[in-house]
């Protein structure tokens, strides 16, 4: 009897004590579900939002730093002229006073080889009593243009310059639309020969062939303004430095050569006139005494 009622003493006892637990246990649950109702958290339809809204902030940071890339990107000199939209070609003439020719000769030459090439060069008057002077075209890259035109100070003093921009954007499209045509009428023609008749293959042929020919034409034509706009010619006249006056002395041998020259000449002079002079006077003294007689 007495661990009968023991045993039921000890179950109650491990009753009690789950009890306990299971109220603190919702105890807790509830302190945190008050927590939480106290800072909410984002809901499901949230938390994209703010996703995207993160997104967004860092695309308007790429924005807001994209204007000083692109200011950066303008503002160099290494800009094509298919960057900008236009197929523009350069012409310039520039003319340089240098004083130091030897130098300034040998900077050009090396600049034209860094950026282009030279394509004529000419000398005049070196080691003559005139200043040296040098015309030279070189071809530079368009997109290296302003670099050259500011690297090009270095030879001397900028006396003039000229520069001519020749837009070729319309020729180009242009010889664009005749190739899309030509190619157009290739396929019509080429599919027109396969169905056509013997009789009438050589017509057809001829016709194919000018197509191809104008096809060509227009590839060419595409590919001389891509050159003329890719490559800026420039004309360079440079002279100088001025060589310094001096005093020029005279042939003093050569004053006794023209003094005899002369006296050579004045005898020869009086070879013609003494006898002309002679056949005056003696007209002249027969028409008096013929007056004379008469009287």
């Amino acid at each position: 009897m007495f661990r009968f009622l023991t045993s039921i003493l000890i179950v109650s006892f491990l009753f009690v004590c789950k009890a306990e637990n299971s109220q603190k246990q919702s105890e807790e649950l509830s302190d945190l579900r008050s927590r939480s109702a106290a800072a909410p958290m984002p809901s499901a339809d949230e938390q994209p939002m703010q996703e995207a809204e993160k997104k967004l902030s860092g695309k308007a940071g790429e924005r807001e730093e994209a204007p000083e890339d692109q200011i950066k990107t303008f503002a160099t000199p290494k800009i094509g002229n298919l960057k900008i939209g236009r197929l523009l070609e350069y012409k310039v003439d520039l003319n340089f006073e240098t004083k130091d020719f030897i130098a300034a000769r040998k900077f050009l030459l090396e600049l034209s080889s860094k950026y282009g090439f030279v394509q004529s060069e000419s000398l005049q008057n070196w080691g003559g009593d005139t200043e040296p002077s040098m015309t030279a075209v070189i071809h530079v890259k368009s997109s290296d243009l302003y670099q050259v035109l500011m690297e090009l100070e270095k030879v001397g003093t900028l006396t003039s310059e000229n520069i001519q921009v020749e837009d070729h954007t319309e020729n180009y499209t242009l010889e664009q639309i005749h190739s899309r045509r030509e190619k157009i009428r290739i396929a019509r023609r080429t599919e027109l020969g396969a169905r056509s008749t013997p009789k009438n293959a050589a017509e057809i042929e001829e016709l194919l062939g000018q197509s191809e020919d104008s096809a060509d034409s227009a590839e060419f034509e595409k590919w001389k303004i891509l050159d003329r706009v890719n490559w800026a010619k420039i004309s360079i006249h440079m002279y100088g430095p001025k060589k310094p006056k001096a005093v020029e002395v005279p042939s003093f041998g050569d004053a006794f050569i023209d003094l005899a020259s002369l006296g050579l000449k004045l005898i020869l002079s009086l070879i013609y006139i003494i006898p002309l002079a002679l056949i005056a006077a003696g007209i002249f003294n027969l028409i008096k005494y013929l007056k004379n007689r008469l009287k």
